[in-house]
């Protein structure tokens, strides 16, 4: 069951485009596991119908945008199936789910609501594509019909959030994410904080929330007498009515499969397989929900449930018989197996891995564990209008304090969280596995030579894969254009491994962070550990707005920029994430210079006198870097007349420009003609949004680099710009796509 399953999930990965690595991932270690010659055919038929059913679940889940065009105007009636005021709101229309975007928070999921706004087509780093709708106005009414099961979760969940809203106080957000899996209650602070100290699944609903509820459940059938069999079939009826009340999130979901696998063993009087359920769970969630398969909540529940299932096992069976190990053992267990076999998926998709989850998890579990059923207690109680409702509250109240208090301090601790790579994530994980591998071999009696080799082992794999990252371009420049969107980061890494980071890209609607989801993700991926400095163009959004989440996920050793501000939010929280982790923000003007491994920095623009201007425009650092024969001039969003000063200070006999950075992502108000001709750029990078609604980058433009012999590269048509230059001038581009 369990091969069967991650044969098919892979292949349901694959089809959505998340990467033919996972594939490889989850069928290699198949492979060798079952023997190539037994289950090589069957792998690829499992590999083969997951492609074909997620292809078709794609497609099906497209029919309600396949027609729209960026920006066109649309009126939808429908229910909303999950709303929120700072992400992404589910709409069920005739046709299918919608994603919107919502200035307000949405109606509730019972009423049947007419939205109005534009669609807005988008495209992700790895070439798809991604549609919404952004709304501009949500109003109650319309001819959609709500399902009655719709109608009755609503009412139960609306009863259950007034409840806690009553009776926990300052607690009641954590308790509603804990019991009821709605976030909008958190400041996102916690979850930072919870994110940080590795503990985030506790308030994520989970295998141990329903856990907890089934031993409840349990309790409660055994108190009422109701014979094994019987009793093992109305706690999976009770998860699975839980798990649907919720909203049927995928690790909640995983786990009911589970429960019903081990009840259907029961039943038929023959033991269920941990693996086996694991197994059955994961093929059934791709069957229903193929969608999730690629993403981090349904890779992060399998793995870590898996690690919990085979290493913690192993552990246990090799742990040092202790008086204590009955109490300690399995905690620290399961807790070891689930970091060692999640930690990939953690650095794939997040870019960092949290070093204290075992203590955190060890010291927090309990008390969360004791909080659930007071939690529910007091929903019960209130709603039934039975005495105890506030004793209940007041003790679920205490408890789940203490638990955000010791959260937040320990997600304050420095050095809480590691920035790694998953090549360096994949790489911990083998080595972590190798005492299991090596206990089957035939040294396995002499456990020194065993423990000896395990380490040598570990540290040169972890040793090789640090020197292949830090050796991968060493002696050469590399500007690098991240695919940002509509907005601005540029990466350069000097010929000694340094880094620096002109621009932060753009924070925009909805929530989306392109510091946090695009620029840390592709440094961590290079192995930047630190940033030299970050460079501030100017402080408008789409160059300003990912600065704070940069600083907060990169040791930075300053910001430089011109120092000014007229409010806008990225800049603001920028400059307090600096203030807080003590880097130095330092003004840039015309003349300033600085360099670094032989390559020399220049600022072209501003003199003092442009920061009285109002247009944060006219303040732009114009950087010019130069290595050898090489040289660049990166333009932020400097205008033509910014362009004139600039060609003014050059010397009239002064090379061609290796490579230009078009400034203001390619507007009509940049990039004038004496400026092209005057530089004469061999490259051209353009960082720009996919079809925004500026018409970035124009046409004249274009023709005039064009014009001049330029090589032009855009991100918005070629992804993430790699530019690697040698002292001798020579230069290599390559795109991500």
């Amino acid at each position: 069951m369990l091969w069967t399953a991650v044969g098919f999930a892979a292949g349901v990965a694959a089809s959505a485009a998340f990467g033919i690595g996972w594939l490889l991932i989850c069928s290699v270690p198949i492979l060798i596991w079952r023997g190539p010659k037994s289950r090589a055919l069957p792998l690829l038929a499992c590999l083969v119908a997951g492609v074909l059913w997620g292809t078709a679940g794609r497609r099906a889940g497209e029919a309600c945008t396949a027609g729209v065009a960026d920006g066109d105007q649309a009126r939808l009636s429908g229910h909303f199936t999950r709303a929120s005021a700072e992400g992404a709101s589910a709409l069920r229309t005739g046709c299918g789910e919608i994603r919107v975007y919502t200035r307000e928070e949405a109606p509730p999921e019972a009423r049947a609501v007419i939205v109005e706004g534009r669609w807005i087509r988008s495209a992700r780093p790895d070439g798809t594509e991604t549609v919404y709708l952004s709304a501009s106005s949500v109003e109650e009414g319309g001819d959609a019909k709500v399902p009655w099961a719709t109608r009755v979760r609503s009412a139960i969940r609306g009863r259950a959030e007034d409840a806690l809203e009553r009776r926990l106080g300052s607690q009641a957000g954590t308790a509603s994410a804990l019991v009821l899996a709605e976030r909008e209650g958190i400041p996102r602070e916690l979850w930072d904080a919870f994110a940080r100290s590795g503990t985030a699944h506790l308030l994520s609903i989970s295998g141990f929330h329903v856990g907890v509820i089934a031993t409840l459940l349990g309790a409660l059938l055994s108190a009422a007498a109701q014979p094994p069999r019987r009793r093992a079939a109305l706690v999976a009826a009770g998860v699975w009515a839980y798990v649907l009340l919720i909203g049927a999130p995928t690790s909640a979901t995983r786990a009911a499969w589970m429960t019903t696998a081990f009840v259907l063993g029961r039943l038929r009087r023959a033991p269920s397989s941990g693996l086996g359920a694991l197994g059955l769970s994961a093929l059934m969630i791709a069957l229903l929900r193929p969608g999730v398969v690629g993403g981090a909540g349904f890779q992060l529940t399998v793995a870590g449930t898996a690690g919990i299932l085979i290493l913690s096992r192993w552990l246990l069976a090799h742990w040092p018989r202790h008086r204590f190990r009955a109490a300690i053992a399995p905690a620290v267990a399961a807790g070891i197996g689930a970091s060692v076999f999640t930690a990939p998926v953690l650095a794939h998709h997040f870019g960092q891995v949290p070093l204290l989850s075992l203590p955190s998890s060890i010291l927090l579990t309990p008390l969360v564990a004791a909080a659930v059923p007071g939690v529910i207690l007091t929903i019960v109680l209130d709603a039934l209008h039975l005495p105890g409702a506030g004793l209940a509250g007041a003790g679920a109240e205490g408890l789940l304090h203490v638990v955000t208090a010791a959260a937040a301090r320990i997600g304050a601790l420095p050095g809480t969280v590691a920035l790694v790579t998953p090549l360096e994530a994949g790489l911990l994980t083998a080595g972590a596995l190798l005492p299991m591998a090596l206990t089957a071999a035939p040294w396995r009696r002499r456990p020194a030579v065993r423990a000896a080799v395990a380490v040598l082992t570990a540290l040169a794999v972890l040793w090789g894969g640090q020197a292949a990252l830090s050796l991968a371009g060493r002696g050469t420049l590399q500007i690098v254009a991240i695919d940002v969107g509509q907005g601005d980061a540029i990466a350069l890494r000097t010929p000694r491994g340094r880094w620096l980071l002109v621009d932060a890209g753009p924070r925009g609607f909805g929530g989306s962070d392109a510091g946090l989801t695009r620029v840390i993700p592709y440094l961590h991926a290079r192995g930047a550990r630190r940033l030299e400095a970050v460079v501030l163009t100017h402080p408008d959004e789409d160059h300003a707005g990912g600065l704070a989440a940069v600083l907060r996920g990169v040791a930075t050793g300053a910001v430089i920029g011109p120092g000014l501000s007229i409010g806008q939010a990225g800049q603001m929280d920028g400059l307090a994430e600096a203030r807080r982790a003590g880097v130095p923000w330092r003004r840039a003007f015309t003349g300033d210079s600085w360099t670094i491994d032989g390559v020399h920095f220049r600022v072209l623009h501003p003199p003092p006198a442009a920061l009285g201007t109002h247009s944060p425009n006219d303040w732009s650092v114009v950087l010019e870097v130069t290595w050898g024969d090489f040289s660049a001039l990166l333009m932020g969003d400097a205008d033509v007349f910014i362009e004139s000063a600039v060609v003014a200070g050059r010397p009239a006999d002064a090379p061609s420009v290796t490579l230009l950075k078009v400034g203001h992502h390619g507007s009509i108000t940049s990039t004038a003609e004496a400026f092209v001709d005057a530089i004469r750029p061999e490259y051209a990078a353009i960082s720009v949004g996919s079809r925004n609604r500026y018409g970035h980058p124009d046409p004249q433009v274009l023709a005039r680099l064009e014009r001049a012999g330029a090589q032009i590269f855009r991100t918005d048509t070629r992804g993430t710009v790699l530019l690697t230059a040698r002292a001798d001038g020579s230069v290599r581009v390559r795109t991500s796509r």
